[in-house]
């Protein structure tokens, strides 16, 4: 079993479990209801991330599918999206909360499909390597900007950790074969522990 894609799997699970509320909300005329585009955004982000965590691991699993091109093509497809979708929306989707920006639904929508563009264009570059960091930056920013604002200095240890996840992503080769290099999924599912964290806290961002 790939353990390094267990830790995504567990981790993606409990954001998409944080974020369930959002299914309760259906009733809620064209999702307009305070904060439901920030909502989506996770709970969209959550669900990505959870679906390839589960192709990961279902993949080590049954070796005989790790022979099938299209399953492996589906797999790595979720696996992309995670990455380079699902995170970059989770983190800019925190740093605008952390703003005191409440933006709908279809600005999220709008914006997940800004990210993939981005992604389309870099992928094969190294401009993707550069993408990323700013994705890690606004991270950073999410997490300082509580203690710059409010003096909240609960979290700094939160910020010091995102740090050092931005430091580990130096290590990693995300141009090449995903399959290929497994931290990858730990170091991506170590990323959302600080939104799982701080979940319950977004309303401290506010000043």
């Amino acid at each position: 079993m790939n353990l390094h894609a267990v830790i995504l799997l567990l981790s993606a699970a409990v954001l998409v479990w944080q974020n369930r509320s959002l299914l309760s909300e259906g009733n809620q005329p064209e999702g307009n209801a305070p904060g439901s585009g920030d909502r989506a955004a996770r709970f969209a982000s959550a669900l990505l991330l959870l679906l390839a965590g589960l192709a990961t691991v279902t993949l080590s699993l049954v070796p005989a599918w790790q022979n099938n091109a299209d399953i492996n093509q589906t797999a790595g497809l979720f696996q992309q999206l995670a990455l380079f979708a699902a995170l970059p929306l989770l983190v800019f989707s925190g740093l605008a909360r952390a703003l005191d920006q409440d933006w709908s639904r279809m600005v999220w929508g709008r914006i997940l499909l800004g990210i993939c563009a981005v992604f389309a264009l870099t992928r094969n570059s190294e401009w993707l390597d550069y993408w990323m960091l700013l994705v890690l930056l606004a991270g950073a920013l999410t997490f300082a900007l509580p203690v710059i604002r409010r003096r909240e200095f609960s979290f700094i240890a939160v910020l010091l950790f995102w740090l050092a996840l931005s430091a580990g992503y130096l290590g990693l080769d995300l141009r090449s074969n995903l399959n290929h290099t497994p931290a990858v999924w730990s170091w991506l599912g170590l990323t959302l522990i600080p939104y799982l964290i701080c979940s319950n806290r977004w309303l401290s961002l506010r000043g």
